[in-house]
């Protein structure tokens, strides 16, 4: 740490478990694991010095398909833990995956940025997936708080304490569509 900015980089979280896998549903459902899952009390982003205060989320792990389903990945902060509800911090949007294959590794990485502070906060985040098809394939795939481009912000009070989790929805009902969380981190920056 260089002290230039007199702040440093802490782990609110890091999964000391695997994600239980996701499959044979269509609901929207927690894939990060539980147990070590990120947290930022309430306050985090206080309204002197939440501006720009930042969260950098890290996970991955295995995936399989059949036919090419649709995967929406998103990244939300919820009040109560295992209830991912309302408007995403950031999101995949519906995405189709490659066709049948095999507990072929995934990676996320996302910076989700305060822009205000306050009961109607707002943030920017922007990220990546990478989902490693075959041996010389990777598909990427942006996360960010909107489709828009330039990106937008998304809304959430900054004076409430949230679980910062990931969560998933397959696009079609197979026990072959399967997504699984081996890490999971996410880091508070500045």
């Amino acid at each position: 740490m260089s002290w230039t900015t007199g702040t440093q980089t802490e782990a609110l979280g890091v999964g000391t478990a695997n994600g239980s896998a996701y499959n044979t549903s269509t609901t929207l459902t927690t894939i990060s694991p539980l147990t070590g899952g990120g947290y930022c009390p309430a306050n985090f982003w206080l309204p002197s010095y939440g501006i720009s205060k930042s969260l950098l989320v890290k996970a991955s792990g295995v995936l399989s398909t059949t036919s090419t389903p649709n995967l929406t990945l998103a990244i939300y902060g919820d009040t109560a833990q295992n209830t991912p509800s309302g408007t995403p911090l950031a999101t995949t949007g519906a995405v189709a995956q490659a066709s049948s294959v095999t507990n072929v590794p995934w990676e996320l990485d996302c910076v989700i940025s305060n822009v205000t502070t306050g009961s109607s906060g707002t943030f920017l985040a922007m990220g990546i997936v990478k989902v490693y098809t075959a041996s010389t394939t990777i598909q990427s795939i942006r996360i960010s708080s909107s489709s828009a481009n330039p990106n937008t912000t998304t809304t959430l009070s900054t004076l409430s304490a949230y679980y910062i989790e990931l969560a998933a929805t397959w696009g079609s009902n197979s026990s072959s569509n399967s997504i699984q969380v081996y890490s999971y981190a996410v880091l508070g920056l500045n």
